[in-house]
């Protein structure tokens, strides 16, 4: 690297999580890139759960608390107080790389024109055979790659600039979900540019139950639905909205077929139908939680 050791911040906010916070503590106090060059802040979004005794924490770590209730006021919170010249996120059920901030800092300076990060998050197995559930979380969560195409990354494998949000403000607090969404937005309209780096890598573990599936899908489009109020559109439109999600995505059903090809085929109608059915309670979410927007506004 050409960049002579510049200081780094990764931000992790928790919430009832200090298990698998473990593991990604250790992951960070395992780095090859030198101690001395970052800081890890972890957020407790619950203040009222206390850290325990047990919990590793690295000597280049520090643990504040945030009372306001949300992962982007979490990180809000440590970015107030981050010391890094560029900040990396992760979240505490995340495992990274032991290279992961190496090469995000490698790619930011073999691309100088690159102002921000989406790095690969790739879904891992807690036992060696999968349930189809796992799977399907291999198969739909978090496709970075396509994200970065569209100019923004989630906050699970993000780095930036830090002066970025001295340009253009902090995460929008009032969002529950989609605020990583909407800053990268910002931040491309701002024409600070994002790429995607394949080796900058954090592991995520595969959710293993619908209900997480659909508490996920219900969180994503309650968060959507502040982006926009459709404060004008009718009944009528948003019914036709509505009935638009009962009808299925080629590109699910052929991502399915192309990536399940050591499936049966019960398995990969299963899995089309279980995207189609979260597709819906996502969708719905948004447009129920739209028209609450609007009876507000």
């Amino acid at each position: 690297m050409s960049m002579i050791n510049p200081f780094v911040t990764i931000i992790i906010p928790t919430y009832n999580d200090w298990t698998r916070l473990n593991l990604c503590l250790a992951a960070l106090a395992n780095q090859t890139y030198q101690q001395e060059f970052f800081e890890v802040i972890v957020v407790n979004n619950n203040p009222n759960d206390k850290l325990p005794d047990s919990c590793f924490i690295p000597e280049n770590c520090k643990v504040i608390n945030e009372h306001k209730p949300g992962s982007y006021a979490a990180r809000n919170a440590a970015l107030k107080i981050a010391k890094g010249e560029i900040v990396g996120f992760t979240d505490s059920d995340c495992i990274p790389d032991k290279n992961w901030i190496k090469h995000a800092l490698d790619f930011f300076d073999q691309n100088q024109e690159i102002k921000r990060i989406g790095g690969a998050v790739n879904i891992f197995f807690k036992k060696k055979n999968p349930s189809k559930i796992e799977l399907y979380d291999k198969l739909f969560a978090f496709p970075q790659e396509a994200y970065v195409r569209s100019g923004n990354a989630v906050t699970a494998n993000m780095f930036t600039y830090k002066y970025i949000f001295d340009k253009i403000g902090l995460f929008n607090e009032s969002l529950m979900s989609g605020g990583d969404y909407q800053w990268g937005m910002l931040a491309h309209r701002n024409s600070f540019p994002i790429g995607y780096a394949p080796n900058a890598i954090v592991k995520h573990p595969a959710r293993p139950s619908i209900k997480e599936l659909v508490n996920k899908a219900k969180r994503v489009g309650k968060g959507q639905a502040k982006f926009k109020s459709y404060q004008e559109e009718s009944i009528y439109a948003t019914t036709v909205r509505i009935l638009k999600l009962l009808k299925p995505s080629l590109w699910e059903i052929k991502k399915v077929f192309a990536k399940g090809r050591d499936m049966n085929l019960s398995s990969k109608l299963f899995l089309i139908c279980l995207r189609h059915y979260i597709v819906w309670v996502e969708g719905f979410s948004k447009v129920k939680n739209e028209r609450r927007v609007r009876r507000v506004s």
